[in-house]
């Protein structure tokens, strides 16, 4: 017998025993079941029942009851940020507290999803239950482990949700910034075209008689444009602000009234005031203006298309380095680059990544690895994550990769507060956590684990005050993965 659905009528639930034994019957876990039986279970029960949206049970509560559902459905669902439902319990399914579970607190909420009936049998009966119905035992014990198949699955999920949504944060963080320069030097572009319209350089050539004098500016002209596009910079911020500073207050003497528009670009491309003279040495004093007019006009333009060309390939290293990280469009098992797999996780983490220092001991001449490119990617992102944690993203972190005989040794190191010794032992243990509620699964070392583990490798740490140093070992020769 169904449930009412309405949302706006009180549900009550079935209330004869043939009609109990009738849902237990349909439980895949009580089949085989005899009529005795069931009605052992259906007689000892007690009923419940619950609306849409109603509270079950609640997370960390304790547990005193098996239950049976017959009718509706539950989701159960963990605290977390994620909105990931840990599992379903639907009709014909049994949760709750079993015989043999050693479950001190329920680790998810427990809510109806639609209307529910439900059979709960208190765990004080539990000697009864197993000494009426021996095969019991048998049956508790499958669905502890079927129980634990699911949750393991679905935080396994959860994990990987979580981590596409960092993914996703950083990736969008990093692809903004590209994007809007690009937009603002196009923006730019179409300024400077309005300009150039203007034929400053046209007016130039008209009043300059010496032919070989107009030769010589649009000599200087191309070798300041040279270094306006060539990107390349060795001075420091405060430098370039400095040359900044000097170029406006010359240009400013020269009589320049845009000086303030064209010594920031000439001091980002490091164009001297000596170099500025050589340009204007042929130009008659009384043209010079125009020769500075002209020369921002360009400059300007020049800059703006380098700009949009950086922009566009850092977007498209980004790209790269997404599909690297992922390795889409490739076979499960491939040969990796193991630096390379390190460095393409660190450009997920870039937005992290600007007030730390980043040291890379990187052996020369390493050999390719064969395993699963995804799966290292996710368990290095797990390491780093960890250590940025530690760290409270300020400080140094550092990574290693050489081989010890022939095994790859990949070490992600930081100076932060280090493990506390009463977690040390527990650290790859699943959904165990320092972060605050609702911070963190917990399974992120757990999945470098299995993710190390299905390479035959092995992980371990050492951690002081000073920091903590994570070791992965990898095997070369091994037998083929499966």
């Amino acid at each position: 017998m169904n449930p009412s659905s309405s949302a706006t009528t009180e549900f009550h639930c079935p209330s004869n025993s043939e009609q109990r034994v009738a849902a237990l019957n349909s439980i895949e876990e009580l089949k085989g079941l005899t009529l005795e039986e069931l009605l052992w279970i259906a007689d000892s029960g007690t009923e419940r029942s619950a609306q849409n949206g109603e509270l079950i049970f609640s997370q960390g509560s304790p547990p005193h009851h098996l239950i049976f559902v017959l009718a509706g459905e539950v989701v159960i669902k963990r605290h977390t940020s994620s909105s990931v439902s840990v599992l379903t319990g639907r009709t014909g399914r049994i949760t709750g507290k079993t015989p043999f579970s050693r479950i001190q607190a329920w680790n998810a909420d427990g809510r109806a999803s639609s209307n529910v009936w439900l059979l709960e049998l208190h765990e004080s009966q539990f000697p009864a239950l197993l000494s009426a119905i021996p095969s019991m035992t048998e049956r508790m014990v499958r669905v502890l482990i079927d129980r634990n198949r699911e949750y393991t699955r679905a935080e396994e999920q959860i994990g990987k949700i979580s981590a596409l949504s960092k993914l996703a944060g950083n990736l969008a963080h990093e692809l903004n910034n590209p994007a809007s320069a690009a937009r603002s030097a196009t923006l730019a572009l179409g300024q400077h075209s309005a300009l150039v319209k203007s034929d400053v350089r046209y007016q130039l050539g008209l009043r300059l008689a010496d032919h070989t004098a107009l030769d010589l500016y649009l000599e200087g002209l191309d070798a300041i444009r040279s270094r306006v596009g060539s990107g390349s910079r060795s001075s420091t911020v405060m430098l370039t602000g400095e040359l900044e500073e000097a170029l406006c207050d010359w240009l400013q003497d020269k009589g320049f009234e845009e000086a303030w528009k064209l010594a920031p670009v000439l001091a980002e491309a490091e164009v001297s005031i000596s170099q500025l003279q050589d340009f204007l040495a042929p130009i008659p004093l009384d043209l010079q203006t125009i020769a500075l007019r002209d020369l921002l006009a360009t400059v300007s333009r020049d800059a703006s298309i380098a700009s949009v060309i950086q922009a566009s390939e850092r977007i498209f290293r980004i790209v790269a380095a997404v599909k690297d990280y992922s390795y889409m469009d490739r076979q499960p098992l491939q040969e990796i680059d193991i630096p390379s797999a390190l460095d393409n996780v660190l450009m997920m983490f870039q937005p992290r990544l600007k007030g730390l220092i980043i040291k890379k001991n990187v052996a020369p001449e390493l050999p390719l690895f064969q395993g699963f490119g995804s799966e290292l990617n996710q368990a290095f992102s797990a390491l780093i994550e960890n250590s940025l944690d530690a760290i409270g993203d300020k400080g140094t972190l550092t990574l290693s990769v050489k081989l010890q005989g022939k095994t790859f040794l990949v070490e992600v190191e930081d100076d932060g507060h280090g493990i506390p010794k009463e977690c040390q032992d527990r650290v790859f243990e699943p959904f165990f956590t320092t972060k605050p509620f609702g911070g963190g699964l917990g399974l992120g070392l757990d999945t470098v684990q299995r993710v190390v583990a299905k390479h035959f490798g092995a992980v371990s740490f050492d951690t002081s005050a000073q920091g903590t140093t994570f070791h992965v070992r990898l095997p070369l020769d091994r037998v083929e993965i499966y």
